[in-house]
């Protein structure tokens, strides 16, 4: 069992590696920080916008990139805050959303995608396809309640 983790790990490693060298390949290219890439995909798919709360759990990053970066984005024109119900524009409570110049940079991201997702895919069949999709959410949940057990307890301690 433990081979077979193992593999697992370095599999996920390995492909973890090549999205973030993809994405730092594009980010230039597209005007934007690697970081953003999902993030302004993600605006793309929410067109009433999202809490910077929202784009941390979703991406499971914190919300204090969020509240740091957001404001490059915001500074090159890419995203609008719109004020929170309490009528201040800068909290996490404030609507973030995508502005034309980031709706268009969202669909070269959207574009590029498509083109590496079909390179991916090549010679996969959609039941293949669906069925390692189904496995793998599987396996990251499992993963994710055996770190969450995990927290805070050594290897070698028991609960």
């Amino acid at each position: 069992m433990i081979p077979r983790f193992y593999r697992f790990i370095l599999l996920v490693d390995g492909t973890h590696k090549y999205i973030s060298k993809l994405k730092f390949d594009t980010a230039p290219y597209l005007g934007i920080k690697s970081v953003h890439i999902f993030w302004i995909y993600e605006l793309y798919n929410h067109p009433d916008g999202l809490i910077a709360a929202e784009i941390a759990a979703n991406n499971m990053i914190s919300r204090s990139l969020i509240s740091r970066e957001i404001d490059r984005l915001y500074r090159d024109g890419y995203v609008e805050i719109r004020e929170s119900a309490h009528g201040k524009r800068k909290n996490y409570n404030s609507r973030i959303l995508l502005t034309e110049k980031g709706k268009l940079v969202a669909e070269r991201i959207l574009e590029e995608a498509v083109k590496v997702q079909a390179q991916v895919n090549k010679n996969i069949s959609e039941e293949e396809l669906t069925a390692f999709y189904q496995t793998f959410q599987k396996l990251y949940e499992n993963i994710k309640v055996a770190a969450k057990e995990r927290e805070n307890v050594s290897i070698g301690q028991k609960k």
